[in-house]
């Protein structure tokens, strides 16, 4: 089975990611299969964290089955790649259910 996972890389208290594709059950610092992107969590001066990310091939390999962890699948969802997952404890409103503004009572 095929995953997406972040293998770190960088200095001590400098985190600095990969997002890659490897073998499921292999360590992050293993060769990956391929690498998609990257991704810093250290944010900028203006408060942004960057990542770079290969839409269409993380696109290829979604579709052809690889499972994302959960960090690289919230970093996917925000890319509008995958739906977000369901968070727990939080109501899900079916897809077929518009979610109806509220109304204020008329005086």
């Amino acid at each position: 089975m095929i995953s997406i996972k972040l293998a770190r890389h960088g200095l001590k208290n400098t985190p600095f990611y990969h997002i890659v594709v490897l073998q499921s059950r292999s360590r992050p610092t293993r060769k990956p299969i391929e690498q998609l992107g990257t991704f810093n969590p250290i944010p900028n001066k203006d408060g942004s964290k960057d990542i770079s990310l290969n839409f269409e091939r993380a696109k290829y390999w979604i579709g052809v089955g690889a499972k994302p962890s959960e960090s690289v699948a919230r970093i996917l969802a925000k890319a509008d790649i995958i739906p977000p997952r369901p968070r727990p404890g939080m109501p899900n409103p079916s897809p077929s259910t518009p979610i109806k503004a509220p109304t204020t009572p008329s005086a």
